[in-house]
């Protein structure tokens, strides 16, 4: 039932661009993991372990640029989610020192399993970043435990897992195939939430708005998809980060203009 619903939902979102067949099928599992998991019982914890996270990856990312040993780390590590072919266009991107386009084609997911896998093996000198990561690890252990974010931020499998209950596999994108694949490919899709969460922990969003605003940005996100062929699933990846930047542009106007409403 809550996927046929999510169906017949997306028959009522309007695309802004061209969009392959194959959201047929990753439409209803966006749209369920934007609606079946709930965050009223999220601790901000949660959400800055997120944020933290993604941060965390985003920083190793742009450090690679001039080390090449964590180059080699980070490149070793996106190897075991991404395709070669994408890992060698990071690759070329770090060499050629451009950081943006690199994190373009680095989904959410990957990212927060990048930091994940460089913190717990780090041998260096932690920074900020690193400390605050180990000082939640101490004080809310169980709140940030693997499981635990997994229950938080993870999407429903009915076809993986036979299951609606939200959690996080951690596998690879699969790869874009038409007819019972294409269901996979969209349940193995579990960077949005993740990417969601780093979004409100930036903007210091209560972990209960996330109720209200992740349908708001999974619809927006849907309708800026722009795919012409069938493989343009980073199409999804484009929009996600699209939506993001729409939002912190709207949400630093809303500061501006309530500053500006006291001030007057």
């Amino acid at each position: 039932l809550p996927y046929a619903l999510a169906e017949a939902e997306q028959n009522f979102l309007v695309p802004d661009r061209e969009q392959a067949l194959i959201w047929a099928d990753l439409v209803p599992q966006m749209i369920l993991s934007a609606k079946v998991p709930r965050w009223w019982n999220v601790s901000p914890a949660q959400l800055h372990w997120l944020g933290l996270h993604m941060r965390y990856g985003e920083s190793a990312l742009a450090e690679s640029v001039v080390n090449p040993e964590t180059r080699r780390k980070v490149l070793d590590r996106i190897a075991q989610q991404a395709t070669p072919a994408r890992v060698s266009k990071v690759a070329a991107l770090l060499e050629q020192g451009d950081v943006p386009e690199a994190l373009e084609n680095v989904t959410p997911a990957e990212l927060f399993l990048l930091a994940h896998h460089l913190i717990r093996h780090a041998e260096i000198e932690p920074d900020a970043i690193t400390r605050e990561i180990r000082r939640l690890a101490d004080e809310r252990q169980q709140e940030v435990s693997d499981e635990a974010i997994s229950r938080a931020f993870g999407s429903p499998k009915p076809t993986l897992a036979t299951s609606y209950r939200p959690e996080l596999l951690h596998m690879r994108t699969f790869p874009t195939l038409m007819g019972y694949s294409s269901r996979i490919l969209a349940e193995s899709w579990e960077s949005n939430l993740l990417y969601y969460a780093a979004l409100a922990d930036e903007l210091y969003l209560r972990p209960s708005q996330l109720n209200v605003m992740v349908p708001q940005w999974t619809q927006r996100t849907v309708e800026k998809i722009f795919a012409t062929h069938l493989e343009d699933w980073p199409a999804v990846l484009r929009s996600l980060r699209q939506v993001g930047n729409d939002v912190r542009v709207e949400m630093k106007r809303r500061t501006e203009a309530t500053q500006q409403a006291s001030l007057e």
